[in-house]
C-alpha cells in the first residue's frame, strides 16, 4: 500500500500505463485499417473503379489475343473491339465474389466463347470465306486457347496463393482488434480512477494518443522517403498499378489517422490545462 502511495511509483506505473494504451491505440488502428482495406472486398472494387486497371487489362487481354491471331491467320483488326471492357468488369467482379466468399475463384469463360465465336463468324462472312473451308477444330483450338488467355489475365495474380491465410486472417484480425480496444478501454478506465486529480489522467491519457500519432505518422514518411512503393515491379501494369494504388491508399489513410491522433493530442492538452487552472 505504501508503494502505491509513492509519487515516484505513481509516475512510473502510469507512464508505464500510457505506453500499454498507446501500444493498443497501435494496434487497434492498423488491424481496423487492414480489415477497412486488404480485406475487405468493397474497397477493392473502389481501388479497381479508381484506377486505369479495367483500360490496362482490356489493352493487355488484347495484345495476347493477337499474338495467338496472328498464329492462326486472323487480322490484326479482327481484335480491335472485341474485348468488351463491360465483361472483363464483371468477370473479375465474379471472381473476387468466390475469392471472398472462401469458394474456388475461377473464371467462367462461357460468354467470352460465345462472343469470340460469333465475332469469327461475322468475321468469315466480312472476307468472304467459305465456313466450310475452315476446320472446326482448327476453330475449337483456336477459341479454347484465347478463352485460357482470358482466363489467365482475368485471375488476380497471387490470390489463388493466398486465399486460405487470407480468409483465416480475416476472421483473426477481427477478432484480435475487439481484444486490443477492449483492453484500451480498460486501461483508460484504470488512469482516471487511480488518479487523484483528473488532470493528471488526461496528460497521461494524452502522452498515449501523442505517442500514437507519431508513431504511426513515422511509417507513411519512412515509406515516402525510402521510395520503396516506386520500386515495387509484378508481371503487368494493370497489376502493378492495382498494387501501388492499393499500397499508396493504406499509407494516406495511415497518415490521416496519425493526423487524427495528433488533433485529439492537441484538444487534450487544451482540457489538459484548463483543468490544472481549476484545480489549482
Amino acid at each position: 500500500m505504501k508503494l502505491l502511495k509513492n509519487n515516484k511509483f505513481q509516475r512510473f506505473l502510469h507512464t508505464f500505463l500510457s505506453l500499454m494504451l498507446a501500444f493498443c491505440l497501435v494496434a487497434v488502428s492498423l488491424f481496423t485499417l487492414l480489415k477497412c482495406t486488404i480485406f475487405s472486398q468493397s474497397y477493392l472494387g473502389e481501388v479497381l473503379n479508381n484506377s486505369d486497371y479495367y483500360v490496362d487489362l482490356c489493352d493487355e487481354i488484347k495484345a495476347d489475343l493477337i499474338d495467338i491471331g496472328n498464329a492462326s491467320g486472323l487480322n490484326k483488326k479482327f481484335f480491335d473491339n472485341f474485348v468488351d471492357e463491360v465483361m472483363v468488369r464483371e468477370d473479375i467482379q465474379s471472381y473476387l465474389d468466390l475469392f471472398y466468399s472462401g469458394q474456388k475463384p475461377t473464371v467462367d469463360t462461357k460468354n467470352f466463347e460465345r462472343s469470340l465465336r460469333s465475332a469469327i463468324e461475322k468475321y468469315e462472312v466480312n472476307q468472304g470465306i467459305d465456313p466450310k473451308n475452315v476446320s472446326e477444330e482448327n476453330i475449337v483450338y483456336f477459341i479454347n486457347e484465347s478463352a485460357k488467355i482470358y482466363s489467365n489475365n482475368i485471375k488476380i495474380t497471387y490470390f489463388n496463393a493466398i486465399q486460405r491465410d487470407f480468409l483465416r486472417w480475416s476472421k483473426k484480425i477481427l477478432i484480435y482488434d475487439l481484444i486490443f480496444a477492449a483492453v484500451g478501454i480498460g486501461l483508460v478506465f484504470v488512469i482516471f480512477f487511480t488518479n487523484k486529480w483528473k488532470h493528471k489522467a488526461i496528460r497521461y491519457i494524452y502522452y498515449s494518443t501523442a505517442a500514437t500519432g507519431l508513431f504511426l505518422i513515422v511509417i507513411p514518411i519512412g515509406v515516402f522517403f525510402s521510395n520503396i512503393i516506386s520500386k515495387i515491379a509484378i508481371l503487368t501494369r494493370s497489376l502493378n498499378d492495382l498494387y501501388i494504388s492499393c499500397l499508396n491508399n493504406i499509407f494516406l489513410n495511415i497518415s490521416v489517422i496519425a493526423v487524427i491522433f495528433l488533433i485529439i493530442s492537441a484538444v487534450l492538452i487544451v482540457i489538459h490545462n484548463h483543468l490544472r487552472k481549476k484545480s489549482t
